[in-house]
């Protein structure tokens, strides 16, 4: 007990020296506000979508153009460093052009006026957009483009299995520019990411039959809310449901789901929904028409802040997935309990399909691929969770410093594991995660 006492302070004293080094020098955090409108087509899979932004340099610089990461190009042909990274026995590279994807239909242009712009000489995926007048110091400008997204096959994170989408790492978006310049790099299946933060506004236009959430608070969402919270019933009283029949719930679903036909998006019709979220590094979004829905609470030593926790599931997985919302309560209690208060409004997980380990983190929201067991599930979700305090909170470089958001975290599973089932077989629950991983 003592040990473990004394490892969390040495932890916490680097942390807080490393916060306070930071402070001494002259630090500089620029500020990119977004406001992005987006329209799925599920027939093509594809995205079509507007983008502004307010680019605000806070540096002591001043910037003659700006690095912008167009990261679905990473999934274009085998010359990017994502295919490179994959491998030519990969999925990816035996996958022909119809199941890649794309960003394209870019048309740059600054504070009202056209730019030229240009790909980086080495990657497909970054672009250097050339200002018209130099952007000095304390100033700000808009950049606004069309762009046009081929979603692909789900090969890494962005990506689609049939209509379901993960749509991640999907807008352009500046590189961060900080005390050692400008930091463009190329989208990588495994090494992840580093950028500015601010807000976003975002509204999704897509059928109105598939349940949606994202990165933020939906601000015109009293319907679609309303609509949640019933799905939310139809899931609690499965989940009550004696074993047998529950099994044959499952069962049945699943075999249904396998002989329905896609739906006709002109039959369904369209909605809107507007997120918005401030103090954030990304935005993702996630949809699914399958999926289960639980919701519940957390309520943090704020009195006045609680909050909303939902989880997504695929009915195959109910049963994995039927306590996901206290694996979320927890994970937010704990991580709040040692680093201080989760500061959004809601904790997400979603049940999907994605090939780039066990799950992905994005503010407010987390994606987690199919576990074997409760225990995995209790494990990944927590550990993705974590992230939005380690990097997502710090902002910390994952690219160049990993140890800084997987070293930390890390660290806090196994504390939280050890908090959390103290009063347990605390053992035996460990060696069955063990199993699962061989």
């Amino acid at each position: 007990f003592m040990r473990r006492i004394l490892i969390s302070r040495i932890f916490i004293s680097i942390f807080f020296i490393s916060i306070i080094s930071a402070q001494e020098s002259d630090y500089f955090q620029q500020v990119v506000d977004y406001d992005i409108e987006v329209t799925l087509n599920d027939k093509d899979h594809t995205l079509s979508a507007y983008e502004k932004l307010n680019y605000l340099n806070n540096s002591p610089d001043t910037l003659s153009f700006i690095w912008f990461h167009i990261w679905p190009n990473a999934y274009k042909n085998d010359s990017t460093a994502f295919a490179k990274q994959k491998g030519s026995e990969s999925k990816f590279a035996r996958a022909d052009s119809a199941k890649r994807g794309f960003i394209d239909s870019l048309d740059f242009s600054v504070d009202g006026k056209k730019v030229n712009w240009e790909s980086h000489p080495e990657w497909i995926d970054v672009v250097k957009i050339k200002l018209n007048t130099p952007l000095n110091p304390g100033e700000s400008v808009q950049i606004e483009t069309p762009f046009f997204v081929k979603i692909p096959n789900q090969f890494s994170r962005l990506g689609h299995t049939g209509q379901h989408y993960e749509i991640t790492q999907w807008y352009p978006k500046p590189a961060v520019y900080d005390h050692k310049g400008w930091h463009p790099m190329p989208y990588l299946n495994m090494g992840e990411f580093y950028s500015e933060f601010g807000s976003f506004d975002v509204k999704i236009t897509l059928p109105k039959d598939y349940r949606i959430m994202a990165t933020g608070d939906m601000i015109n969402g009293e319907a679609e809310y309303k609509w949640l919270d019933s799905l939310t019933t139809v899931t609690d009283s499965i989940h009550s449901l004696p074993e047998e029949d529950f099994e044959k719930w499952t069962t049945s679903k699943i075999e249904g789901e396998m002989k329905e036909e896609k739906s006709d998006t002109l039959n369904v019709g369209m909605k809107t929904l507007h997120f918005h979220q401030e103090k954030v590094h990304d935005f993702a979004w996630f949809a699914d028409k399958k999926w289960l829905v639980q919701k519940g609470e957390l309520s943090l030593t704020d009195s006045t802040h609680a909050v909303t926790l939902w989880s997504f599931y695929l009915p195959k997985n109910a049963e994995q997935w039927r306590n996901s919302i206290e694996y979320l309560h927890d994970s937010g209690y704990w991580y709040s309990r040692y680093y201080g208060d989760y500061p959004y409004n809601h904790i997400t997980a979603v049940d999907g399909d994605m090939s780039a380990g066990g799950g992905m983190e994005y503010p407010n929201i987390t994606v987690i691929a199919s576990m074997p067991s409760k225990h995995m599930l209790e494990m990944v979700i927590m550990h993705e969770v974590g992230h939005n305090w380690f990097y997502g909170i710090l902002g910390s470089n994952e690219r160049y410093h990993t140890w800084m958001d997987e070293g930390f975290n890390e660290y806090t599973c196994i504390r939280y594991w050890q908090d959390k089932y103290a009063d347990q077989n605390e053992r035996f629950v460990i060696s069955e995660l063990v199993q699962d991983k061989l």
